[in-house]
């Protein structure tokens, strides 16, 4: 059994160490790092009796696995940043927000409203999140985030991508095409949540909303801490 690969003029690959994990039904115990050895009368590898797994291995396997961070100015609007995971906030601001023809909002569709502010969240296992801000301004650990007030939206602040065009990155450049493509798509659907506390529902909310400047903090409904929040993602 041969053990090595290649995948056009890239340099050849061979297997250069296998990882096992031990463990029970609820969590992983122990992992080691095992040394392959070739089979001299060329039979399947087999593996060297192992060594318990470093913290220098696991950083220089995902430096390997291009898992690393270069370093980064970070802008004031950044919250959190992992390797996996970038966390903004965007100030209050108005602009108009867009529903599809076949949606309950059609009438409000196109129209110039205040958003309160907006934490966003991107990472490549849960796609887009977001939270609304009951103050406006950079939260910290401690802030009190709040259901975002859409269509679109689960209960945990994960969005629904549908027609937004998503950008192919994640990198702080991006952070920009992040938002402008959350607003630019069209709402379709309420789903389970609900989302503000006015006393008619979305599309009360958001009839009631235009031509105002500022969006009512009272109309929000409270979600526990922006700590809770980002570190019940993980």
């Amino acid at each position: 059994m041969k053990f090595d690969a290649h995948f056009g003029d890239a340099e050849a690959i061979q297997l250069k160490a296998a990882i096992l994990l031990y463990g029970g039904a609820k969590r992983i115990a122990f992992a080691s790092v095992h040394e392959p050895y070739r089979d001299p009368a060329g039979g399947a590898p087999y593996l060297d009796a192992g060594r318990p797994i470093s913290t220098e291995f696991l950083r220089g396997l995902a430096r390997g696995l291009g898992l690393g961070m270069a370093p980064e100015i970070l802008p004031e609007s950044v919250v959190m940043r992992t390797p996996e995971v970038t966390a903004w906030w965007e100030p209050a601001s108005v602009r108009p927000i867009f529903f599809s023809e076949t949606s309950d909002g059609r009438t409000l569709n196109g129209k110039a409203y205040p958003h309160p502010a907006l934490v966003f969240v991107v990472d490549g296992e849960h796609g887009l999140s977001v939270r609304a801000l009951i103050e406006n301004r950079r939260p910290g650990p401690q802030s009190i985030v709040a259901v975002a007030p859409y269509w679109n939206v689960n209960q945990a602040g994960g969005v629904c991508l549908g027609s937004m065009a998503t950008p192919r990155s994640a990198g702080l450049a991006s952070l920009g095409e992040w938002v402008e493509g959350f607003f630019q798509s069209e709402f379709t659907h309420a789903g389970n949540v609900k989302v503000t506390s006015h006393r008619e529902g979305h599309l009360g909310l958001w009839r009631d909303l235009a031509g105002r400047r500022a969006f009512p903090p009272e109309w929000l409904i409270p979600a526990g801490t922006l700590e809770e929040w980002l570190c019940r993602r993980n």
